[in-house]
C-alpha cells in the first residue's frame, strides 16, 4: 500500500444481516499489504477487513454497527463462561500461519451449510478470498478433540492488539459452545502475548447474532472517534430512553 494511491469504493451488499428492512453499504478499498500501525489506526477509526478489502459501514439512516474491543487484562469470566471453559478443557488448540488447508475448508463449508443454512455450497475461491488472502499477519487456530478438527479461527496479530476475524465449528458439537470458548481462548492468548486489547469487530445492539459480544466485560466501544467504556454507552442510552427524555 505504501506509495500507492488508494481508490475508495462504495459497495451495495444487499439486505442487512442484523437489522430488518435495512440495506448494507460500505466504503472500502483493496490492499495486499498494509503496515501493522496503519491497520491499527484504521481499526481505531472503525474499519474492518474481509480478505484484502478494508471496509467501513456507511448505511443510510443507520449507525448500529459499533466497533467493540475487550480489555483482556481486566476481563474476568462469568459463571457461564467458566462452565464453558471447563467443558472444553480436553480441546487442544494449534496455531498455524494462514494458508489453505482442505480440512479447514471442509469444516467451513459444513458450518455454512448446516449452521447458517446457506442455499449453495461455498466455492473454494470465495473461501480463499475471504479468509486466506490477508494484508496483515494472520494466524489460523485449529481446535481439536483428540485428532478430530472441531473448530477453526482466524486471528489478525498486530503488535498492540489482536483482532478476531472469524470462527467456525462443527455443528455436531454445538453443546460445547465453541464460539464462546474460542473467544475465551483468544483472551488468554492476548494475555500470553502481553497485549491489552482483543478487537471483536462490530457490535449491534438488540441483534441476536451480535448480543454475545456484550458478554465480555470490561469492554470499550468506539464512539465519535474515541474509545469509551461500554458501561458509559449503556448509561447514556438508558438516559436517552428514560421517560424524562422520550
Amino acid at each position: 500500500m505504501s506509495g500507492s494511491q488508494i481508490k475508495l469504493y462504495q459497495t451495495d451488499n444487499g439486505p442487512c444481516p442484523y437489522r430488518d428492512n435495512y440495506t448494507w453499504h460500505n466504503i472500502s478499498f483493496q490492499t495486499s499489504d498494509i503496515p501493522a500501525d496503519g491497520y491499527t489506526s484504521l481499526l481505531n477509526q472503525g474499519f474492518r477487513r474481509s480478505g484484502l478489502s478494508i471496509y467501513h459501514p456507511v448505511c443510510s439512516g443507520c449507525q448500529a454497527c459499533i466497533p467493540i474491543r475487550i480489555d483482556v487484562h481486566k476481563f474476568s469470566r462469568g459463571k457461564g463462561q467458566r462452565r464453558t471453559w471447563r467443558k472444553n478443557k480436553d480441546v487442544r488448540v494449534e496455531h498455524h500461519p494462514v494458508g489453505f488447508n482442505q480440512e479447514d475448508f471442509n469444516l467451513y463449508k459444513r458450518y455454512q451449510l448446516d449452521w447458517h443454512e446457506i442455499k449453495y455450497p461455498v466455492e473454494e475461491n470465495e473461501y480463499y478470498e475471504f479468509l486466506i488472502e490477508t494484508p496483515v499477519p494472520t494466524e489460523i487456530l485449529r481446535y481439536y478433540l483428540g485428532t478430530k478438527l472441531i473448530g477453526v479461527g482466524w486471528l489478525d496479530c498486530l503488535p498492540e492488539l489482536i483482532s478476531s476475524v472469524y470462527f467456525v465449528f462443527d455443528p455436531v458439537f454445538e453443546s460445547r459452545r465453541l464460539g464462546i470458548f474460542s473467544l475465551l481462548y483468544e483472551i488468554e492468548y492476548a494475555r500470553f502475548l502481553e497485549i491489552s486489547w482483543l478487537y471483536l469487530g462490530y457490535w449491534v445492539e438488540n441483534s441476536q447474532k451480535m448480543n454475545y459480544k456484550a458478554e465480555y466485560q470490561p469492554a470499550q466501544i468506539l464512539q465519535d472517534s474515541r474509545w469509551i467504556p461500554f458501561g458509559n454507552y449503556q448509561q447514556q442510552n438508558s438516559l436517552v430512553h428514560s421517560p424524562e427524555h422520550v
